[in-house]
Parts: structure tokens; C-alpha cells; sequence
């Protein structure tokens, strides 16, 4: 970790403010947890249909994606905030303020027709509602993104100018896991630090620029009270739907080689299997990205073509870049099973790059 950001972490003042904040949040998380854990069919909508009081430090956002393998259309919709001040690419986002809604960065792009189109890159009104129907929205004029319903059902749409462009409706899965809570709030070196995500795993209908789409829709909500540091996700979808997810944190960044989190499986006909000691590794930059993925049971050469860059800026400035990668090559062996890219058909999804930090 670069010796300023050493210093930053250890020159801030954790106020009593701060840690009222704070420890409110970690109470309500893993509240949470513990009531997704004793339920037998539990909704996750408690936390994917709020606005949360963030403290110092905070943050939470909304990332959708949708793809339709094998094909190479692809629609993302990441909306969210800081409790300070930040840039978002072009977009300034103010101090949050809990009213009747918040200004948050949002930035959705797809790939269709052949090519990428960004529909926001700006900052959005995000607003809720709750009732027999929950709803939530980012709204910038004539263009707004909403997510309606409530577990399993949901409807999705994306308003460009006045004209919808793409609807999708998204419901339970017919195999596999519908939804998981990733709850990381346990750490004795920084108590007080903590992250918090609910991820749907969905099939989706719908229409894209006035052509039928359906495939897999995965929606994710996260909450945080700590900075952010590197990583690296890859979550790879198949025409007969089955998966593949790969996440690993990089705190002290590529070269030092040393990578904490790390989280990966593979889902076939509805069974996940981790896979241990899986490494990622790139060549080349921007659209022309190669990556590998591999271990001694697997591997999967991704190619990029198409891809959009976040810069977040406070004092420190943190960069991901979203990639849209088709899978070229696949093997994977699971005992005496084996299985190649023509066993789960064509692949796509989505391979993120983030570097720096944000606070």
C-alpha cells in the first residue's frame, strides 16, 4: 500500500459521531443475517429496497447485468453514493442528504447491435418506495432506470429520453441458488469496518431496443463502511445455465501478489463446486484484454470487446473498469466428469479491474 495512504488511514479521527453511525449500521447488517439465517424462505428486500444512514467512510450502491448467451448483447445499470463528496467520472456527487431521495452516480451502459451505448454517465435522483409493490429509482430528466416488485418477481426498466429501450422481467431461477447473502463484518484488526451485499441470481424475459432478450440477470445491492481496494470479479454465464464466478481482493494492488477474499466456483446443472487456488492472469489492454483463468481442474480464456472505465476521486482516486468478455476456450474436469465449452454451450458475462483506493 502506498506510504500516503498509510498515512491517511492512520491520521483519521474516528469521532463519536462516526461510531454511533457505524456501529448502527453493523447492528442492522447483521440483523440481517441472522433473519435470512432462520427463515426458511426468506426475502432479502429489506436490503436491496432501502437507503441506508451511511457514516463516515460509507457507501452503498445497486449493480444489475443482464446478458443472453451465447449472444453478445449485455446490459449494466450501476447506480450508488458516498457518504462524501465524490467524483464519478464526469458526475459530482454532494454530501448524501437522507430526504426524500439522493443524488447518487449512476452510469448504465449496454452492447447491442454491435455496439456500446452509454445511456447515463452522470449523477441521478434515486428515490424510494415501499408498500405491496416496492420500487426504486435513479432519474435524471427524461431518463430514469426503476426496479420494481418484490421478491422473487421483478420488473426492470431503463427510459432513455422519454422512450424505453430495454424491460426485463426477472424472476426465480429453475435451478441453481435464487439469492445469497455475502455478510463480511468480522474482523478483529478493524471492528468497526465492514461490507455487506445481497446477490439474486434470476432468469429474465424481456426487450432490448425493441428485440426480445431473455437469459440470466444477476442484482446486487452492497453496503460498506470502509475504504475501497483493488479487486478483480469475473462472472461468466452459459447457454444451458450454467455459471462460473471468480472474486479476489488486492489490497496491496497487483504486484505485491498478495490477495485476500478470494472466492470462486463453478454451478452445473444446479450443484456449485468451489475451486480452490483459481488465478487470473491478462494480456494485452482496453477492447483487445485476454484473460485466463485456470487452476488444475479448470480453465477459461476470456476475450474482451467491449468495455467502460469508472474513476472515483476524493483525495485518492480509485479506478474499475467493466469488460464484456465471450468465453473462446473451456475445460473443466470434476472427477471423472469433464466438460467443454460445446457441454454448456456459448459463454458470456462481465470482468472487472479496479486499482487505487477511495475512502
Amino acid at each position: 500500500m502506498p506510504h500516503h495512504t498509510l498515512s491517511k488511514l492512520r491520521n483519521f479521527k474516528f469521532g463519536p459521531e462516526w461510531k454511533k453511525k457505524t456501529g448502527e449500521l453493523s447492528g442492522k447488517l447483521e440483523e440481517f443475517s441472522r433473519l435470512f439465517k432462520s427463515r426458511k424462505c426468506p426475502t432479502p428486500d429489506e436490503l436491496f429496497f432501502e437507503i441506508e444512514d451511511l457514516p463516515s467512510m460509507g457507501k452503498e450502491y445497486w449493480f444489475l447485468h443482464f446478458c443472453s448467451p451465447p449472444h453478445d448483447e449485455q446490459v449494466i445499470f450501476t447506480f450508488g453514493r458516498s457518504v462524501d463528496p465524490v467524483r464519478v467520472n464526469k458526475a459530482s456527487v454532494p454530501e448524501a442528504e437522507e430526504q426524500q431521495g439522493v443524488v447518487c452516480a449512476a452510469v448504465c451502459w449496454l452492447y447491442s447491435r454491435g455496439k456500446k451505448q452509454v445511456i447515463f454517465d452522470s449523477t441521478a435522483k434515486v428515490s424510494l418506495k415501499k408498500g405491496e409493490s416496492n420500487s426504486i429509482t435513479a432519474e435524471k430528466g427524461e431518463s430514469k432506470i426503476s426496479i420494481t416488485g418484490k421478491y422473487p418477481h421483478f420488473d426492470i426498466s431503463l427510459v432513455k429520453g422519454g422512450k424505453r429501450i430495454f424491460y426485463a422481467h426477472a424472476s426465480h431461477p429453475c435451478t441453481g441458488h435464487p439469492y445469497e447473502m455475502v455478510n463480511i463484518l468480522s474482523n478483529p484488526f478493524a471492528p468497526s469496518f465492514g461490507t455487506v451485499m445481497i446477490n439474486y441470481y434470476f432468469e429474465f424475459d424481456g426487450v432490448l431496443e425493441g428485440r426480445k432478450m431473455s437469459g440470466k440477470a444477476y442484482l446486487q445491492k452492497v453496503v460498506a463502511a470502509m475504504p475501497l481496494a483493488p479487486w478483480n470479479w469475473v462472472r461468466l454465464e452459459f447457454k444451458n445455465g450454467d455459471s462460473l464466478d471468480f472474486f479476489t481482493g488486492k489490497p496491496l494492488g497487483d504486484k505485491a501478489g498478495f490477495h485476500i477474499a478470494s472466492n470462486a466456483y463453478i454451478e452445473i446443472a444446479g450443484k456449485r463446486t468451489k475451486l480452490r487456488g483459481l488465478k487470473l492472469k491478462t494480456w494485452l489492454e482496453g477492447e483487445k484484454r485476454i484473460w485466463l483463468l485456470s487452476n488444475k481442474s479448470l480453465v477459461a480464456v476470456l476475450e474482451s470487446y467491449s468495455v467502460q472505465p469508472f474513476i472515483m476521486r476524493q483525495k485518492t482516486v480509485f479506478q474499475y473498469d467493466e469488460f464484456l468478455v465471450r468465453v473462446k476456450t473451456f475445460a473443466f474436469q470434476d472427477g471423472k466428469k469433464e466438460y467443454t465449452l460445446s457441454d454448456l454451450g456459448g459463454g458470456v458475462g462481465i470482468a472487472e479491474d479496479a486499482s487505487g483506493y477511495l475512502f
